[in-house]
């Protein structure tokens, strides 16, 4: 066996295992975005059955409820562009034709890229701010402001990975 040979068949196991490891990740912040979506369910529901059966509210579940729903989409923003679930506008590409869609697939995973790497870094700024100055949430929870925010980084840092995944898949032919 030639050392060609080799290298031509190492080359689409890497990218395999590649593949499989951002599958395994995006998977993991889909599936915390769905327990977190589970959290949202149960404390939303224990608010609303202090408030009218027991007339005792619980404070401040609704700034609790806002944080988790940023963690959720965060997370679970890489599995939906991973799987194909996201929301495009389709006009353009029922319009062209294989090779344009090929063209405008690129385009769109290089779009994706770009726009999270900016997040990733404008969040990170934001977290490092806000732990710099020991920032706290103005409600009732009063929780360093950097613990919410950095659902964000990681959001953003698993949205990375998943268009990164998305990219390669596309330029190997096997979107």
């Amino acid at each position: 066996m030639s050392l060609d040979r080799i290298d031509d068949e190492e080359a689409p196991r890497a990218s395999s295992r590649l593949d499989a490891a951002i599958a395994v990740i995006s998977r993991i912040g889909g599936g915390l975005s769905a327990l977190l979506l589970l959290v949202v369910l149960g404390v939303t529901a224990l608010s609303v059955f202090n408030r009218y059966v027991l007339g005792r509210p619980l404070v401040g579940v609704d700034e609790a409820t806002g944080f988790l729903v940023v963690a959720i989409v965060m997370f679970g923003a890489a599995e939906a562009l991973r799987r194909g679930d996201h929301i495009r506008i389709d006009l353009l590409f029922d319009m062209a034709g294989p090779r344009g869609r090929w063209w405008l697939e690129l385009w769109s995973q290089l779009a994706v890229i770009v726009f999270a790497a900016l997040l990733m870094r404008a969040a990170w700024h934001t977290v490092a701010f806000s732990r710099q100055f020991e920032a706290y949430s103005t409600g009732y929870l009063s929780i360093p402001l950097w613990i919410p925010q950095s659902t964000m980084v990681a959001g953003a840092g698993l949205l990375v990975l998943a268009a990164l995944g998305g990219l390669l898949r596309h330029l190997r032919g096997r979107a």
